[in-house]
C-alpha cells in the first residue's frame, strides 16, 4: 500500500514538473514552481526526490521504459526484418513526440563521473542497454535474412540508426515549418522519405 502511494506521489510530481519543463525549460523551473503545480509541499517533494535533477531523471526513465517495452515486443514478434522496421520507427517517433523531455534529455546527456551516479541514473543506463540490445537483435535478424550487410558492426549500426532517426524527427519538428512548404511535402511525407533513406543505409542491396 505504501509503495503504491509513493508511486502515485512521484508520478504526480513528475507530471507537474514535465509540464513546467516543457513550458519554461529545466533551468527556468524551480522546486517552488513544481510544488505549486503538483499541489505538494517542499517537505513532501523532498521525501521522494532529493533534487530537481532527480525529478528529471525519473521522467527520463519513465519514457525510456515505455520505449524499451514497445521495442522488445516488436523485436520478439515473428515478423521479417523489414516488417519490423516500420513498427520500430513508429515506436521511436511516439517516444520522441509523447515523451519530449525524456527524448531531449537523452539526446543532450553527458555521462557524469562514477561517484555522481544515482540509483535513478543507473536505471536509465540499464534501460538504454535493454533498448540497444533489442535493436541489436533486430539488426542481427536483418543480417541473417540477407537484408543487412553481413559486414555491419551490429552495435555501431544500432547507435547510428538511433541517432539518425532522432535527428530526422528533430529536423522536421524544429525546421519543418520552413522546409516543408519549400519542398512541397507534408510532415508525413518528409518523415517517410527520411526513414527510407535510413533503411537504405543499412541494406545490403538497394531496396525498392
Amino acid at each position: 500500500m505504501k509503495e503504491h502511494i509513493a508511486a502515485v506521489y512521484k508520478q504526480t510530481i513528475a507530471q507537474a514538473a514535465e509540464r513546467l519543463f516543457l513550458e519554461r525549460g529545466f533551468d527556468g523551473t524551480s522546486i517552488s514552481d513544481i510544488c505549486a503545480a503538483s499541489g505538494y509541499s517542499r517537505r513532501t517533494l523532498y521525501r521522494y526526490f532529493a533534487t530537481k535533477e532527480e525529478i528529471l531523471y525519473y521522467i527520463v526513465a519513465n519514457g525510456l521504459e515505455q520505449l524499451r517495452d514497445r521495442l522488445t515486443d516488436i523485436v520478439q514478434t515473428k515478423q521479417p526484418f523489414l516488417a519490423k522496421y516500420e513498427h520500430i520507427c513508429a515506436a521511436m517517433r511516439a517516444y520522441y513526440e509523447r515523451c519530449p523531455i525524456s527524448a531531449r534529455a537523452v539526446r543532450e546527456f553527458r555521462p557524469p563521473s562514477l561517484d555522481a551516479v544515482t540509483p535513478t541514473m543507473e536505471a536509465i543506463f540499464s534501460l538504454g542497454t535493454d533498448i540497444n540490445d533489442a535493436l541489436a537483435r533486430w539488426i542481427e535478424q536483418g543480417i541473417a535474412e540477407g537484408v543487412v550487410r553481413e559486414t555491419a558492426d551490429v552495435m555501431m549500426a544500432v547507435y547510428v540508426f538511433s541517432a539518425q532517426l532522432h535527428a530526422l524527427f528533430d529536423l522536421v519538428e524544429t525546421k519543418g515549418a520552413l522546409l516543408l512548404p519549400a519542398l512541397g511535402k507534408t510532415k508525413e511525407q518528409f518523415v517517410a522519405y527520411g526513414q527510407k533513406m535510413i533503411l537504405h543505409s543499412l541494406a545490403k542491396e538497394p531496396l525498392p
